[in-house]
């Protein structure tokens, strides 16, 4: 796909003016930069020294609705610029994208439609024969996630020789498990903790986060295969309460709000949820959570650095069990 067809398909895709209540909200909000977006190298801007970069607009926005067309215009731009300098064969050779201008086009993105185009153009930056980071998965997961399109995420992960776009980050692969297990149907959580194998991260069973998220997906459902899967975690969850830290979860909004502490707050919800479901269901008593089954002392996970675990197979209620241990 060309530069110009790519700009095409986003002007026909984005002419249509968004309510007013959506500007109102995308305004207000501030776009969070992760921690290892800060600690990228500090020459890596958006550009090379050569390239002629869009030209930055006035930060002050009149208007909502203006902001809104400046934020649109900026996405544009950027959407051709790159284009315009990736794939086999580049139509404008003058300068170099760099991996930076990735993360802006994912900040930029205020609509699942400007995430799926930014998504059709990844296979162009391997084309380039570049690759993407972890902190590009992390943002793509994040952002996803935001911006309730979280089975694009799955879509793309789950499609390497596609896009070319893999899920090499611990951290995003704990975010798209967080997007999909409470608001989509179980096979899609289960889709997700299966990719951990086969981009070589640690087994679920094996970081108390994601496994405390799959196991309250596995025990809310219905299915016996599920059941099956949950026993298996069952036993992974209690090694792992045995061996975590004890930290008290925030209540300040501030803090809550930090996106280094997400990891440990959805271990609690979770831990909730699991108590819940329990109770719910008749289920045996949530002792084997340790201390997580109080409410007086919760714990914080301990991330694990673990070696890579065999790839697993789909479809097979065994091997997907074997794989999360």
């Amino acid at each position: 796909m060309t530069g110009n067809t790519l700009l095409a398909t986003l002007r026909w895709r984005v002419s249509t003016r968004a309510p007013q209540s959506m500007q109102s909200t995308v305004l207000a909000r501030t776009i969070h930069h992760s921690s290892t977006f800060h600690q990228r190298k500090k020459d890596d801007g958006l550009f090379s020294k050569d390239a002629s970069p869009p030209k930055a607009s006035s930060a002050t926005v009149p208007s909502h609705s203006d902001g809104v067309k400046l934020r649109e215009r900026q996405f544009s731009d950027l959407v051709q610029f790159v284009a315009d300098r990736t794939g086999r064969k580049p139509v404008n050779t003058k300068g170099q994208v760099r991996q930076s201008a990735w993360l802006r086009l994912f900040q930029l993105a205020w609509k699942p439609e400007h995430l799926e185009l930014v998504s059709e153009m990844f296979p162009r930056w391997r084309d380039t024969g570049k690759s993407f980071r972890p902190v590009h998965a992390e943002m793509f997961a994040r952002r996803c996630e935001e911006l309730k399109c979280p089975l694009l995420a799955l879509k793309v992960f789950g499609d390497h020789s596609k896009y070319g776009f893999g899920l090499n980050s611990l951290p995003a692969g704990r975010q798209l498990i967080h997007s999909l297990y409470g608001k989509y149907p179980l096979e899609k959580t289960m889709t997700a903790a299966s990719l951990y194998g086969l981009y070589g991260l640690p087994a679920v069973g094996n970081d108390f986060v994601s496994c405390a998220m799959l196991y309250a997906a596995c025990v809310r459902s219905r299915d016996p295969h599920a059941q099956v899967v949950a026993e298996s975690l069952k036993h992974q969850l209690t090694k792992q309460t045995a061996q975590a830290e004890e930290v008290k979860e925030p209540k300040d909004r501030i803090l809550r709000a930090q996106h280094n502490m997400k990891p440990t707050l959805w271990l609690a919800q979770a831990i909730r949820q699991i108590k819940t479901a329990h109770g719910e269901q008749g289920l045996p008593s949530t002792s084997f959570l340790g201390m997580w089954n109080t409410t007086t002392k919760p714990r914080k996970p301990r991330f694990w650095q673990i070696a890579s675990q065999t790839p697993s197979s789909d479809g097979a209620t065994a091997k997907l069990v074997e794989s999360l241990s």
